[in-house]
């Protein structure tokens, strides 16, 4: 062999030697993009759970008499925003569900401040059938009823509940509340056989 056959090649091998080392150096930085991007979707997913986590502090109920049957036809529940973060109540679905059926509830777009009527009784529960309304406690902002929209806000999210998914004694019921992104927050509703009052509070039962 010639030195110009013996140059060409360990030319060839030097050559070789580049792309090769020029192909996994892609492959490296392509992998560290890939995961650069991984953890960036990481990070914005927790930020999403974080943000949007809605903390519920109280689950009260109502007895009322439907068709001769006593049974809990209305829920509040106490809702707050442990960090102060921009949340959209139209984007939130509140999930029902017993034995038998599956029910979606969207925001009705009522909200009315809590007034000397008390809770059960405030002017919301009239527009508010097959959706969920607001209560509001404390909004000082006025972002709620101007704007649909929670800020660090404090307020009773409130059910009718339909005669299917009213509970009688010894019943019970699946609630869970359905942000756009976030935590998906589940409750179970359980009924005592025997409660004399009209009032339940499920965190007591």
């Amino acid at each position: 062999m010639n030195m110009y056959g013996s140059t060409g090649i360990t030319a060839i091998t030097m050559l070789s030697g580049i792309i090769l080392s020029g192909a996994a150096s892609s492959v490296l930085l392509q992998n560290t993009d890939d995961l650069s991007s991984n953890a960036t979707q990481m990070l914005n997913d927790v930020i999403d759970e974080i943000t949007t986590y809605l903390k519920l502090d109280d689950i009260i109920g109502k007895y009322y008499i439907e068709n001769g049957t006593r049974c809990v036809e209305r829920l509040v529940i106490l809702v707050k925003q442990p960090i102060k973060t921009t949340l959209n109540i139209s984007t939130i679905t509140i999930k029902i569900s017993n034995k038998e059926d599956v029910l979606l509830l969207g925001y009705s777009g009522y909200a009315q401040k809590y007034d000397a009527n008390g809770v059960f009784e405030n002017s919301v529960w009239n527009m508010t059938y097959y959706s969920f309304s607001l209560i509001i406690l404390n909004d000082n902002d006025n972002s709620i009823q101007e704007h649909h929209i929670m800020n660090g806000d404090t307020v009773f999210v409130v059910i009718r509940l339909p005669i299917q998914f009213q509970l009688g004694n010894d019943d019970t019921l699946t609630l869970s509340i359905l942000p756009e992104k976030g935590i998906m927050r589940s409750i179970v509703l359980e009924t005592p056989s025997i409660h004399l009052s009209d009032i339940i509070n499920f965190r007591d039962e």
